[in-house]
């Protein structure tokens, strides 16, 4: 197939489908097993894709399905993405709050080892 056909206009195809562009804003919440789900972890953003069909109502409809069905798929690409990006970010640009007064209470000798070497061996 050579470039003129894939710049051909709308009305010379006898295709009625017409791209459209969808944007959509989603959040994805999760917490970590291996703390006992304590971090919970919220990714709020925003994606979109082109989608073919013969008017907004088509493409709606696409996307309703594709919601319903493709909350896992979705779900996994956000998670793969952001943990490529994880590295790249600087920790000077996050903006930690801390959200509630602190827990205070006396631990022994034996508890501050544990907590020791658990932090020397969170690999995990």
């Amino acid at each position: 197939m050579d470039k003129d056909n894939y710049t051909m206009e709308k009305d010379e195809l006898k295709n009625p489908y017409k791209p459209y562009r969808v944007e959509f804003p989603y959040e994805v919440r999760f917490t970590i097993p291996n703390d006992g789900h304590n971090t919970e972890i919220t990714i709020r953003t925003r994606s979109e894709e082109i989608r073919f069909g013969k008017d907004e109502n088509d493409i709606i409809l696409q996307k309703e399905i594709d919601n319903r069905y493709g909350r896992n798929t979705c779900s996994k690409h956000i998670l793969d993405w952001v943990s490529k990006k994880l590295p790249d970010i600087d920790p000077r640009e996050c903006d930690l709050e801390y959200i509630d007064a602190p827990s205070v209470t006396p631990i022994d000798h034996h508890q501050v080892t544990d907590f020791i070497e658990g932090c020397l061996n969170d690999d995990e």
